[in-house]
């Protein structure tokens, strides 16, 4: 049984006393003495002695177990005590008639501090008859649970499953083996995790029986289900939510369906809207992203200039995918032989449900799982006279089934009925036939037939596409209103003059390399584009398809050009490429655009010789700005940081946003070595400066990584061996750069082989705990125990902790390691006391990282530890370092009063090493104060030293801590800290720490109680 905590306090008692007394079973309350403090009416009539002869008695004189085993009943009130019920067998003393057999729940209530227990007295024959009828209706269950053709399932209050029925492992694809213990989210759409969630809190919060709701399901194989859920909660007679049962149903067919009709009507709502062509397959794109939950759709037009080249003309969703010459048209190019490609050759509809396997997707693989896309669909249409690819991305593998197909080319082919529709030109060959005409109108106006003068201005003057003509000196004889709009001239201004007048100047050269490329014979029809300088200062792409006409003979008259503009297509693209070559924070290349730059800078480099560089730079401790501040300051500062870098970069250099708070700077075109350091040490100058971001003053520091080329590595070894020394310069203390070397490489391999082999001592048991006694010194006492932890490794020997613990912060594995270490310390803490006698036992300390007071569940993951070994609070002391310091101080401090609250103390390690500890130290207000050895114990004696010792045990003193010296060897230097006041020691002058195992005879022996004689002698 349990009872609310509200309802059991000190000042409630006879509120609780009350519940007790109404309950239908027998029931008493135990104090941790063993001593009864309350029984229940029910308990009266069942024993038949009054209840003041009950209460203060041991409870053993309520009950008697089985064969006089007294022990197994004190062992299930210890169980439950420590926060495990547990059920026992024992007999009840009666006064009249023999003991009656009952069966005794043990329950941990926490009515008061210690904690008191609860037991609930059933008889036997109730309990047997009870369990009968249980297991009657559980049989039932089953059968109905487990043969239900519906899917059902059993979650517990998590939703974290416990049973499965064989229907509900078939619908999402997984075995029953996989699904148990499993989190519902394991099958659930990404996106409807919200929906399950949202659900499960109202259960928790609201008196609900039941929810129903539609969400998505993602089955193993990857395809996506809808499912109607109904979703159940299961309440204890209190109230209280114990578990959730759910069954559901497959509603796929109908939502994938409907969905499938209402993209298909948003589709030709946007087709009677669009204006032009480009409107329409960018709504459509659109639609399919938005409605149509596609994360990335585009379309891709075979190029009229380039036989091989692919446009993109529309694109909508996940754009950054997407870059200039992602594809090509030709089966000669690699970039030719991906589903775009085969599909605008004629090869019809491209599926690849599985892009990370599928074989003609290898190029853009990577591409692909970087941008989250996990399936594509390609589906070729016409195009006027060219052919056009829908391409269509999912983020779910396997999802394009064959009915989503057939719906999908059906969508198609409407859309390339609304375009043949909408477009007037559908074709440059359709362009040309009106050229054609136009020729032969203007060749009959030259010899003034008026009535084909009618024609002409029909084919020519009304003709949609740009239209001019231009004799052989480029002087234009015949312009339509199209071309005229196009370039923003009139009639009156083209005419009689060359194209020189609106043709931008960088591509004058290309009209008239065309022209004798024309008049020279080696090409009938050319093919170009080039840019306009409209009237108005703007400036016009225009794709050109120019020939010559000829008359009867032959002979030359005039050149003809039908154009079209794309300056939106080309507009398109190159935010496309920026999208795909660009951060999108910072504006700053991206490591695409970075990487491409460094191979042509060291291939230009190997091919001439010279120097160049490469740096990356990581922000130190940017975490912290994110976790204080929040991502939005974040986010500011990385731009901030970004401008000022900016302005230190050369011309010729490439600067690069490497990802979340690393930089990479690429120098070229060095004279010497010596200059990348001067670069590195100017762009650590930009950040002296304090940042003003969002009202907060913040400092930021960075360490750089500089690698030197010349021409010996590959581009991809120089970003790995710039890395490499970032993170040589971060150990020699941040906020500095380090110049590559081989011997770093050696080290960093050395290192990641030695992190990989820590990982394995940790699941084998290479790792012990040994504890080093810390002294009173004014008695020479033993108060406590610091863990430390060692390594012996089965070939290397002992391995020095601060070898392979600093290893271990820079990874998760400090978080294993510091769960091993607190449970090991606590367990083993719980040994060196008699037992239920903890007021003398000495207390352990364990050392906490920084990167474990990151961690959310730190407090919890304590709690747990004291629990599970049965340690009092007041015997643990976790001690910090300067580096927890350097966080945000406002949440150190809350986790470090919620365990004090506890009854746990903490220590400040190795004070008086760093330059923050003085402006934190009162902030956290530690129990005890550690001096570092480095005080206690240094190379030289000098006054200097004395008088800083003196300095830091005084301080500790007025900030009413407990002053520790740390590496205590002589008994000279025993003495110095005693003069000063300081209250314990540790070091080798009191004992070497030791394994778990000698601690008992180590407090036995107490080899430094010589040190009090010592000291009394002098």
């Amino acid at each position: 049984m349990s009872l609310p905590r509200d309802d059991v306090t000190v000042g409630d008692q006879a509120n609780w006393r009350h519940v007790l007394d109404t309950l239908a079973h027998a029931v008493a309350v135990v104090d941790d003495r063993r001593i009864v403090r309350f029984v229940n009416e029910h308990l009266v009539s069942l024993t038949g002695v009054e209840r003041r002869h009950l209460v203060g008695r041991a409870v053993t004189h309520l009950f008697r177990t089985r064969g006089d085993d007294v022990s197994a009943f004190d062992e299930a009130l210890e169980q439950a005590t420590r926060s495990e019920p547990v059920a026992v067998r024992a007999l009840l003393r009666r006064v009249r008639g023999a003991p009656c057999a009952v069966r005794v729940m043990a329950t941990h209530a926490t009515f008061r501090d210690p904690a008191w227990t609860l037991l609930e007295i059933v008889d036997d024959h109730d309990w047997h008859d009870a369990q009968r009828h249980l297991a009657e209706q559980l049989q039932r269950f089953r059968l109905a649970f487990e043969n239900n053709m519906a899917p059902m399932g059993i979650a517990d209050r998590d939703d974290h499953l416990i049973e499965v029925n064989a229907a509900f492992s078939e619908l999402v694809g997984f075995g029953v083996d996989e699904l148990l213990g499993a989190d519902t989210r394991l099958f659930t759409h990404p996106e409807d995790v919200g929906v399950s969630e949202d659900a499960r809190a109202r259960l928790l919060r609201e008196p609900l029986e039941r929810l129903r709701y539609v969400k998505r399901l993602r089955r193993k194989d990857g395809r996506i289900l809808s499912v109607e859920v109904s979703r159940s909660a299961v309440r204890d007679h209190q109230g209280e939510l114990r578990y959730f049962v759910f069954s559901g149903r497959d509603v796929s067919d109908s939502t994938s369906r409907e969905g499938f009709l209402e993209v298909l009507a948003a589709v030709n709502a946007r087709a009677l809207r669009a204006g032009d062509d480009r409107e329409l397959l960018q709504g459509a794109c659109e639609v399919l992203t938005d409605l149509g939950g596609y994360a990335l759709a585009w379309v891709a037009l075979g190029s009229v200039v380039d036989e091989g080249a692919v446009d993109i003309v529309a694109a909508a969703g996940t754009t950054r995918y997407l870059y200039p010459h992602l594809v090509s048209a030709s089966e000669k190019s690699r970039r030719g032989l991906g589903p775009v490609g085969v599909a605008i050759r004629g090869g019809g509809t491209q599926v690849n449900n599985d892009l990370s396997t599928a074989a003609n997707f290898s190029m853009w693989r990577e591409r692909a799982q970087e941008f989250g896309l996990a399936s594509s669909l390609s589906i070729p249409f016409d195009f006027g006279a060219r052919t056009a690819v829908m391409s269509l991305y999912s983020a779910n593998i396997m999802a394009f089934d064959a009915t989503s197909v057939h719906d999908l080319e059906d969508l198609v082919r409407e859309l390339a009925l609304a375009l043949s529709r909408l477009r007037s030109i559908t074709s440059t060959h359709d362009a040309l036939v009106s050229v054609t005409d136009a020729n032969e109108a203007l060749r009959v106006a030259e010899f003034a037939l008026s009535q084909s003068e009618q024609r002409f201005r029909l084919a020519f003057e009304g003709n949609m596409a740009p239209m001019i003509f231009n004799d052989l000196e480029d002087r234009a004889i015949a312009v339509n209103d199209a071309f005229c709009q196009m370039v923003g001239f009139d009639r009156d201004e083209i005419i009689g003059r060359d194209s020189t007048i609106f043709t931008h100047p960088d591509d004058i050269g290309i009209t008239e390399e065309t022209h004798q490329r024309l008049l020279r014979g080696e090409v009938t029809q050319a093919r170009y584009e080039k840019r306009y300088l409209r009237k108005d200062g703007g400036v016009v792409i225009s794709e050109v398809s120019r020939s010559l006409a000829r008359d009867d003979h032959g002979n030359i008259l005039y050149f003809v050009a039908s154009e079209r503009d794309v300056t939106e297509e080309r507009a398109l693209t190159a935010q496309l490429s920026n999208r795909a070559l660009r951060d999108p924070l910072t504006g700053l290349a991206n490591r695409t655009l970075f990487e491409d730059r460094l191979s042509h800078a060291h291939a230009h480099s190997v091919r001439r010789g010279g120097w160049g560089a490469v740096l990356l730079l990581d922000l130190d401790d940017f975490k912290g700005v994110n976790d204080t501040h929040g991502h939005a300051v974040g986010d500011e500062l990385l731009v901030s940081i970004a401008r000022r870098f900016q302005r230190l970069t050369r011309a010729s250099d490439t600067l690069c946003r490497f990802g979340g708070d690393e930089f990479l700077y690429l120098a070229e075109g060095l004279h010497s070595p010596e200059e990348a350091t001067i670069i590195a040490r100017r762009l650590l100058g930009a950040l002296v400066e304090r940042f003003e971001v969002h009202g907060h003053e913040i400092e930021q520091r960075a360490s750089v990584g500089v690698v030197i080329w010349d021409g010996e590595h590959n581009a991809h070894d120089l970003i790995q061996n710039a890395d490499v020394a970032m993170y040589w310069a971060k150990r020699q203390g941040k906020g500095g750069y380090a110049v590559f070397t081989t011997e770093m490489r050696d080290n960093a391999s050395r290192d990641f082989e030695l992190l990989q082999e820590l990982r394995h001592a940790l699941d084998v048991g290479d790792l012990t705990m040994h504890y080093q006694p810390i002294v009173r010194l004014d008695n020479v006492q033993v108060v406590g125990f610091e863990s430390l932890m060692r390594w012996r490794h089965p070939t290397r020997g002992w391995i020095a902790p601060d070898v392979f613990i600093p290893l271990a912060e820079k990874s998760d594995l400090i978080l294993q390691l510091g769960d091993f270490a607190l449970n090991e310390a606590v367990t083993a803490a719980s040994e060196w006391c008699d037992e239920g006698d903890e007021r003398d036992a000495p207390f352990v300390s364990v050392n906490l990282s920084a990167r474990q007071f990151q961690d959310p569940r730190l407090a919890s993951r304590i709690e747990h530890a004291l629990a599970r070994s049965g340690l009092s609070p007041r015997r643990l002391v976790l001690e910090i370092t300067e580096s927890v310091t350097l966080l945000d101080v406002v949440e150190t401090s809350q986790v470090i009063e919620r365990l004090t609250r506890t009854g746990i103390d903490f220590a400040l390690d190795d004070f008086g090493t760093g330059y923050s500890s003085l402006s934190y130290l009162a902030d956290l207000q530690p129990r005890i104060i550690k001096i570092d050895k480095s005080f206690v114990n240094p190379p030289t004696r000098n006054p200097r030293n004395e008088t800083l010792l003196e300095a830091i045990i005084s301080l500790g003193h007025q900030l009413d801590g407990t002053m520790l010296g740390e590496g205590v060897e002589t008994p000279e230097q025993l003495e110095r800290l005693r003069e000063l006041r300081c209250q314990l020691g540790q070091g080798f002058l009191f004992s070497p720490p030791v394994p778990r195992q000698d601690v008992v005879s180590l407090l036995e022996q107490a080899p430094w109680r010589r040190l009090l004689s010592h000291s009394t002698s002098r």
